[in-house]
């Protein structure tokens, strides 16, 4: 599909394990099946790291309890269900934790070793009252798709099976919006919203949701009698920017993503953009001085204003 060649992928914000990435500009329509593709993928296709078992001295079950200890063997396990993890490795892997004395104990207590890694540190796991108090475990960390419900047979006395969500992803957003390329304002523009626990990024985790997409494209080519050498091969002309759609991550156009209401222009001139569909100078970039004179109430004297501010940062639109 011809508009496809010009999708571009930009950063609108970034800060800590948040991002929000507008898809655009996509045929009307397309918006929707796109975003939401994605949006399923990100929530439950994307690999993850928690505890599946713990063992703890001195106790044989979920229900007891520990002297000195604050929680209870229940509120300890439940703490313990909200840590992630980092690792490449897809060997399940163990850690453990021995703390002695008065103390608050939280995730980054546990002794890791290569490259397994706590990500989210201050997780609360238990509180020890007094100086007699000890506290001695061993987890057992593994990585994996979706949901893993908890073993039902304990395979060792001693040792206590939990249920885990691999899931690294946290919160999705998405919102279709109205999008433009030059006269064309018939199009669609998703806005998605990734929030993860941290131990991926949100740009490799849409990263990755694509990838994923695309794989399975490729086996249902594949299933319905397409030779795989064929099918590569498209796959490898998708990735070629010089031949095929150009995904352009835009991370530090600032100006670009600066609103047209937030503009130091006259009222008139912002009411004038915004009527024709310009949200962001970003917008602007792709018309021409002859498209802006023809909107509603945009004069000659709007236009030098918008010109003005443009060359300021450099932005020349055509004649």
């Amino acid at each position: 599909m011809e508009v496809f060649k010009d999708i571009k992928v930009t950063i609108k914000e970034e800060k800590e394990n948040y991002g929000l990435f507008e898809i655009s500009p996509l045929p009307r329509g397309y918006g929707h099946t796109l975003g939401n593709a994605l949006r399923r993928i990100l929530y439950s296709s994307l690999r993850g790291s928690g505890i599946t078992s713990v063992s703890i001295k001195g106790v044989d079950h979920e229900y007891a309890t520990l002297d000195g200890i604050k929680e209870n063997m229940v509120d300890v396990i439940m703490n313990l269900k909200k840590i992630k993890f980092s690792t490449k490795s897809d060997e399940a892997q163990t850690c453990s934790l021995n703390i002695k004395g008065k103390k608050v104990v939280t995730a980054k207590d546990f002794k890791t070793s290569g490259d397994l890694e706590v990500v989210t540190k201050d997780i609360h796991i238990a509180t020890l009252t007094d100086a007699s108090s000890t506290l001695d475990m061993e987890i057992t960390v593994e990585s994996g798709v979706g949901y893993k419900p908890v073993v039902t047979v304990r395979k060792q006395i001693g040792v206590i099976p939990l249920d885990c969500d691999f899931a690294p992803i946290e919160r999705i957003s998405l919102n279709i919006e109205q999008a433009r390329k030059g006269q064309e304002t018939d199009l669609d523009a998703v806005l998605i919203g990734v929030t993860t626990d941290g131990s991926i990024t949100p740009k490799d985790a849409l990263l990755e949701s694509a990838k994923i997409l695309q794989e399975f494209s490729g086996k249902v080519m594949i299933a319905m009698g397409m030779a795989e050498k064929e099918v590569e091969k498209i796959q490898e002309e998708v990735n070629t920017p010089e031949e095929t759609e150009q995904v352009e991550v835009m991370e530090n156009d600032e100006v670009g993503n600066w609103k047209v209401e937030d503009l130091p222009i006259s009222k008139r001139s912002k009411t004038g953009l915004l009527a024709g569909g310009f949200k962001t100078v970003a917008d602007l970039k792709e018309t021409t001085a002859t498209e802006l004179l023809n909107l509603p109430g945009f004069g000659n004297k709007s236009l030098n204003e918008v010109l003005e501010l443009l060359s300021e940062y450099s932005i020349n639109i055509n004649g």
